[in-house]
């Protein structure tokens, strides 16, 4: 059994200021992977100037920042210290983006640009300071904390081998920060009922055994904090989310999923056992991450997106759709049943979206490249390499998206 700072699992608010990186929330799915891909190559992190709202982060060391740029034009910063990774810095951004990302038709997830403008409202900021969580010893700063050491990259080697030493807290502490400055706890938010109704859940899971199951004697006390606190929402939705999307589906110290806290590992038991809280995930969340993530540029080994139960890490890979390799290494990347959005990286790559109705994109214009086979199994040649395309329906270049189809007939 891992040892649990419990106290830490609990999230915080932050503050902003002035203006940011004018990078859009676009609510449109396929053009935001396509378009913010191309873009995060450059230009997206920044190093933190030494100006009013701005120096205290800078002088505690958070010396690169990105950040979102919502509907009313407000900021929501995210900043790092020096050993947190670009790749982990756009990561939390895109993770963020997903968050705030329209769900058509949900309860309450169908219009994220009020969430959003109620974080900017809130001052909300997420700091990503180096290294591991030591009670006490947090940087003195109102924001909610994600750790280097608790934030791996798809593809490095934290990811593949699913090492709960350095489990993926970024959905969690992330969602806190969403939850808290946007939904609405202990300020006002966006949507009161919504948060209404999490609580009765929390409340109710404590009562039938799906949440807060005492693992060791650190759990009740925890509960009580947040009962203390009215955080008890806050942590028992994070769960639900974890589970939902895979992230507690490798691991074997405990049956259940957030430590052994929460009843369900996988998504099918969430289903099975905790169906109020996989409806109350879906009235604002999507089934599917729909947020691109760039696989870890040190992988040497291909990367499949369909769950395969000896590959432990596509427990998490089977609800991604968008996904980046990165670096210079010819790796292959392989999707799953969905309508997957694909890109390679600067090496020879096999991109093969395995079933689905799936993209490919390239960054350059349509001219900059050679094309050469037929549609269900072709090559694409330019800037970034030969790539073996196979089952890819659509490729998205800077000039345009076209079906394979119409490639062999120009």
């Amino acid at each position: 059994m891992y040892w649990i700072n419990w106290s830490f699992m609990i999230g915080c608010a932050g503050k902003t200021f002035g203006s940011g990186d004018p990078t859009d929330l676009n609510t449109d799915l396929d053009e935001t992977q396509i378009h913010q891909s191309c873009l995060d190559d450059d230009g997206l992190i920044v190093q933190t100037p030494n100006e009013d709202g701005y120096a205290q982060y800078l002088a505690q060391g958070f010396s690169r920042y990105t950040s979102i740029v919502s509907s009313n034009g407000g900021v929501i910063p995210l900043f790092a210290q020096d050993q947190v990774t670009d790749d982990q810095l756009i990561r939390a951004r895109n993770i963020l983006r997903f968050y705030l990302t329209d769900v058509p038709n949900s309860e309450w997830g169908s219009s994220k640009s009020i969430v959003a403008d109620f974080m900017v409202a809130n001052h909300a900021v997420l700091m990503m300071p180096n290294g591991t969580h030591e009670e006490g010893n947090e940087p003195r700063l109102n924001a909610q904390p994600l750790y280097e050491d608790e934030t791996p990259v798809e593809g490095h080697t934290w990811f593949m081998n699913s090492d709960y030493e350095h489990r993926d807290a970024a959905f969690e502490e992330i969602f806190h920060l969403v939850h808290d400055t946007g939904i609405g706890t202990y300020v006002e938010g966006a949507y009161p009922e919504y948060q209404r109704q999490l609580k009765e859940e929390a409340v109710a899971s404590i009562g039938d055994g799906r949440w807060g199951i005492p693992v060791d004697n650190g759990v009740t006390d925890w509960l009580d904090e947040l009962e203390r606190e009215d955080s008890l929402a806050q942590e028992y939705i994070a769960s639900v989310i974890d589970s939902y999307y895979g992230l507690w589906g490798a691991f074997s110290e405990e049956p259940g999923g957030m430590w052994g806290i929460y009843i369900a590992k996988t998504r099918a038991e969430v289903q099975a056992l905790d169906s109020g809280g996989e409806q109350l995930l879906l009235d604002f969340l999507p089934p599917l991450i729909h947020t691109e993530f760039r696989l870890h540029s040190d992988l040497e080994t291909d990367f499949y997106m369909s769950f395969d139960e000896t590959i432990p890490y596509t427990h998490r890979s089977q609800y991604f759709t968008a996904l980046t390799l990165t670096g210079e290494n010819p790796t292959g990347l392989f999707g799953n049943e969905h309508n997957n959005t694909l890109r390679g990286n600067r090496s020879n790559n096999i991109i093969d979206g395995v079933s689905g109705e799936n993209t490919v994109i390239y960054c350059n214009n349509r001219e900059e490249y050679t094309i050469e086979g037929v549609p269900d199994a072709f090559t694409i040649s330019g800037a970034e390499g030969t790539d073996e395309l196979r089952n890819i329906q659509w490729v998205h270049f800077a000039s345009g998206k076209v079906s394979t189809g119409l490639l062999f007939e120009e």
